[in-house]
């Protein structure tokens, strides 16, 4: 019975370990590349949703077209490349074996060519293409159409591209396979106006008017060659199956050929990747080391994604397609891709072919709504087989939902005019009698929405889909403001503001229907009689190789830092995500350790105190790196730094930087840090907004003081990071005001505050004044989402702001711009006195700190010479430059890194419609030194305003009460630090500033 009872328990603790790690397998993420992904990408996809409107976009304008029936003519027109005026004119010897002139472009160049048609019609555009190989950035073209965007797309057209992927595996130090690297192929190809959406499979029309027409074309990112221009309707679309089939003849049985779907030639994206996935049903599979083994799903999503794959036919004849896919990541509806072989679609069921939602591993066949397969003809020799992801089936269902958002934002601030943003559940607003449509306007969204749920049953067929049980909720609310629509103003909750509102769930859901998740283990070409496999391991094998991958994890040396850091290896602790010390330690082994023979390992710091518990147990890194900017003072103080003013080639490599973004680094005499990001502040506008409001963005505070007013009227607001969510002030949301109106923080030795005095009592008095006298929001949660639903269309954000706005609001593209943050006027006798930039003549200083993360070196380090020789490397402005280059290439458009290091960022993959601003507001750099005691300022600062702004005290009260404060503080610190003995000063503690920052930071700057 005992023998029993234990082969019991066994067997149950085995089958038990299975199910976790088989459930661990699925769903799993190898890194966190999956999640940062996927949340960013959901956001990304909903595009053009708020300030959609169809007389903007091509899919609204290209139906107005349908129905003025515009003939598409059958005419040709060809134009010369020695016909464009603009550009460089490189002869056919120059022309990358063109064969013929050829116009050489850059970023911002432009050339414009004439064409002459003889009936007004729809035309497609074709020009020859070849991209330069020193194109970086994403390759991207305007153009315009008789000097106008005829629709929203010209603006910025992205140019497909294709990056080859290096065939040759590497590997990291522990044998785990690394993500290939991959570069552009420059080589000639013909580019027609695409839907950066993929809403169509068929090129964009432009309309042309009979006789001389202009064609300008502008490079927005890129390096360019372009070859002659064809204007004609040349596109053919794939014929149905049924008449493909009639053309094709079979020759019996053929062999089987599989393709590893992670092992793909070319791919339309940097960022699309391989990677592992650790369950014995894949292939390959290695229950030690990474191996990549399928095609993530995270990666390969979003309309116009492509991979193309290469392969070698070994009989001709016809060949049924089998696709081994996960798509687990867009519940309940499916990813569509259309299907080419050698360059084209065979015939239309393959122009958007559906792969239904699927948690776990199943193979696909093509094939047709009886499932029968599709057979494909394919003869002996090479061929390729290209896969993209096209949102062509939900473009109409997508662009009615859209319509009734904008509907419903027209109606919303119809609304809004007249309530004046009132919200009285019991005021009588009689908004049937102002806006008589109203009810009308109600019951046709609602019908809308009626429509858009058979759509969807229609193109999923699924009646229980989630989607359409929300869709009712929004009906029952659309319901009850067709019986009163004074209902709207009470219960906005329900019609436009918030996720649980009409508005809200449709916008929410937007996204979903053009992302398109697919995860590919193997492709299969056979014969139609040919027996796939199972697409899952038995239990036994899953049981097996689950075990044997959990016992060795406790013998993995990369779980054992132990046995990697050896006496020859620079030890670095980096606070930053794997994925970017990934990247980081790739770029080291690859380049840095090759050519200087110095080896270096990253390890993952998840919080700074790991460092004070090493510190004390006398086992700190050599370095460390991502460090917040209060630590590498806080560890100087007390004698844990390297100064690195001491070493070798300091200056040289300081001098790419701002010279005032190392002033929080400075202690007595050292330099203890090298800073690694800036972040930067500027100002957002909405374009679309304010030119509704009729004004320009204001340049100084006292222009925003002027719009407030303005912009109340309509219940809109500025933002100010001073009036966010925290009530805690920091120096970030403080000092821009201070130092604006010429004010310090402390007197020139740090032992007193100088917060009551002359100029930064003016600034205090007026940061309180915004919003005690002139009413800006006290607290506003999430900048981002109130800009982007035009509540706060003016504001102060940061460069994650930027990212989000760029990336995650894609609607918004083209209806908003940056500029460098308001600031104070300041007329000088002679302009050149102007501590920086000019703004149309005008000295307007805009003075704000830029905090980032910074590295150091520790005095404990035996190593002080190999690692400061690493931050020489990694810090200098071609290095920096290519990191934010492979962070893009392989984690995606929407990871930037703003580099500290001036010379690199100006060279970086920042994008370029805001790089200048960046740069012009990174010259107005103005960082508190560190004192001992500051920590109080900081505090008492805050607590200041808040008394102030939340309490009502006046303003020199509250600001005398809390200097009193903090100048005991200081001296206290100051005392406790050995610069005061007895409560006087016994040796000066030098403050740096922006006027004395030369001392540290230029060589010889202090002998004076």
């Amino acid at each position: 019975m005992k023998k029993i009872l234990i082969t019991i328990l066994t067997t149950s603790l085995i089958f038990g370990m299975s199910l976790f790690f088989d459930q661990f397998n699925v769903n799993a993420k190898e890194d966190d590349f999956q999640d940062i992904k996927r949340d960013s990408l959901y956001q990304e996809m909903s595009t053009y949703n708020e300030s959609y409107d169809q007389t903007n976009y091509y899919y609204g304008i290209y139906q107005s077209w349908v129905e003025e029936m515009l003939p598409e003519p059958t005419e040709k027109v060809y134009i010369d490349a020695s016909m464009y005026r603009g550009g460089t004119l490189l002869p056919s010897s120059e022309s990358w074996l063109y064969g013929d002139s050829v116009v050489e472009l850059h970023p911002g160049d432009a050339v414009t060519f004439d064409v002459t048609v003889s009936e007004e019609g729809l035309y497609e555009l074709y020009i020859d293409y070849l991209i330069l190989p020193e194109t970086r950035l994403r390759p991207s073209l305007s153009f315009q159409i008789n000097d106008e965007f005829t629709y929203n797309e010209l603006a910025n057209m992205e140019v497909p591209v294709l990056f080859v992927i290096d065939e040759t595996p590497s590997y990291d130090r522990f044998g785990d396979e690394l993500i290939p690297n991959s570069s552009i192929v420059s080589k000639w190809d013909i580019l027609t106006l695409t839907d950066p959406n993929r809403f169509f499979a068929n090129p964009l029309k432009i309309h042309l008017q009979s006789g001389l027409n202009q064609i300008s074309v502008t490079v927005n990112e890129g390096h360019f060659l372009l070859g002659n221009a064809t204007i004609g309707n040349l596109y053919q679309a794939p014929v149905p199956y049924s008449e493909y089939q009639a053309n094709i003849y079979s020759s019996g049985d053929v062999p089987t050929t599989i393709l590893q779907a992670e092992r793909y030639l070319y791919e339309s994206r940097q960022n699309i990747r391989a990677k592992f996935v650790r369950n014995p049903s894949l292939t390959p599979y290695s229950y030690k080391n990474r191996v990549l083994n399928v095609l993530d799903q995270t990666s390969y999503r979003k309309g116009g994604d492509s991979i193309t794959y290469e392969f070698d036919v070994e009989q001709t004849g016809l060949y049924a397609i089998s696709l081994k896919y996960l798509q687990s990541e867009n519940d309940e509806l499916s990813s569509f891709r259309s299907i080419e072989i050698d360059g084209k679609i065979p015939f239309a069921e393959l122009k958007a072919y559906a792969f239904p939602f699927s948690r776990g591993w199943i193979y696909e066949t093509l094939h047709d709504e009886n499932n029968n397969p599709y057979l494909i003809y394919l003869e002996e020799g090479k061929h390729t087989l290209t896969i993209s992801v096209t949102n062509e089936p939900v473009a109409s269902l997508y662009h009615n939902l859209l319509d009734i958002l904008d509907r419903m934002d027209v109606l919303s601030r119809e609304i809004n005019r007249l309530t004046g943003g009132l919200t009285d559940r019991y005021r009588d607003y009689k908004l049937d009698v102002y806006i008589p449509t109203i009810v009308s306007d109600l019951i046709g969204i609602k019908e809308d929405i009626i429509t858009a749920q058979n759509e969807i049953r229609n193109l999923y067929h699924d009646d229980n889909m989630a989607i359409l049980n929300e869709f009712d909720l929004a009906i029952r609310y659309l319901n009850q403001f067709i019986g009163d629509p004074d209902e709207i103003p009470p219960f906005k909750s329900r019609f436009n503001e918030g996720e649980g509102s009409i508005y809200g769930i449709i916008n929410t859901n937007l996204p979903f229907f053009v992302d398109s998740p697919l995860q590919l283990d193997e492709i299969v070409f056979h014969d139609v009689n040919y027996e796939l496999p199972n697409a899952n391991a038995s239990f036994i094998i899953r049981t097996y190789e689950n075990l044997r991958s959990f016992f060795y994890s406790f013998f993995d040396p990369k779980y054992n830092e132990s046995q990697v850091v050896d006496e020859d290896t620079v030890e670095i602790w980096v606070r930053q995500s794997r994925l970017y010390i990934q990247i980081m330690q790739r770029m080291i082994d690859e380049e840095f350790t090759p050519q200087s023979g110095i080896k270096v390992q990253l390890s993952v710091m998840p919080d700074e105190q790991k460092i004070i518990l090493a510190n004390a147990a006398g086992r700190t890194p050599d370095a460390a790196m991502g460090l917040t900017v209060t630590r590498p003072f806080e560890f100087a103080i007390r004698d844990m730094l390297v100064d690195l003013r001491q070493l070798d080639g300091f200056y040289d490599l300081t001098s790419e930087f701002n010279k005032n973004s190392f002033i929080p680094f400075i202690y007595e005499d050292g330099v203890y840090s090298i800073p690694e990001t800036m972040d930067v502040k500027l100002l957002f506008y909405r374009k679309d907004i304010l030119n509704f409001l009729g004004v320009e963005p204001p340049e100084t505070w006292e222009e925003v003081v002027s719009l407030i007013p303005v912009m109340q009227k309509y219940n809109y607001f500025f933002y100010t990071p001073l009036g966010g969510d925290n009530s805690f002030k920091t120096f970030g949301e403080t000092t821009p005001f201070i130092y604006q109106h010429h004010g310090d923080i402390y007197n020139e030795f740090g032992d007193k505050a100088t917060l009551n005095e002359n100029g930064s009592y003016e600034a205090f008095e007026f940061m309180t004044d915004l919003f005690s006298v002139y009413n800006v929001p006290i607290t506003t949660s999430n900048f981002f989402q109130k800009f982007r639903d035009g509540l706060a269309p003016i504001g102060i954000g940061d460069g994650n702001t930027y990212i989000q706005l760029k990336y995650a609001a894609p609607e918004l593209a083209g209806q908003w711009g940056v500029m460098p943050i308001p600031g104070v006027e300041y007329e000088y006798d002679d302009p050149n006195e102007c501590p920086g930039p000019l703004t149309d003549g005008r000295c307007i200083e805009r003075w704000d700190p830029t905090y980032g993360v910074s590295s150091v070196i520790f005095n404990d380090s035996t190593k002080i010479d190999k690692a400061w020789e690493y931050f020489k490397w990694w810090f200098s402005s071609p290095v920096q430059s290519e990191f934010t280059y492979q962070l893009q290439s392989l984690l995606g458009d929407e990871f930037l890194h703003m580099t500290a290091n001036v010379i690199a960022f100006q060279t970086s993959a920042w994008p370029s419609d805001s790089k200048y601003e960046v740069l012009e507001q990174w010259e107005w750099i103005r960082t508190v030194g560190k004192v001992p005691g500051d920590y109080l300022v900081e505090r008492e600062l805050s607590n200041a305003w808040n008394r102030v702004v939340n309490d009502g005290v006046d303003a020199r009260v509250a600001i005398d009460d809390a200097v009193l404060i903090m100048n005991r503080e200081l001296k206290r610190k100051l005392e406790e630090f050995g610069y005061y003995e007895d409560g006087e000063p016994i040796k000066p503690f030098v403050v740096p500033t922006y006027e004395n920052i030369d001392q540290w930071m230029k060589e010889g700057g202090d002998d004076n």
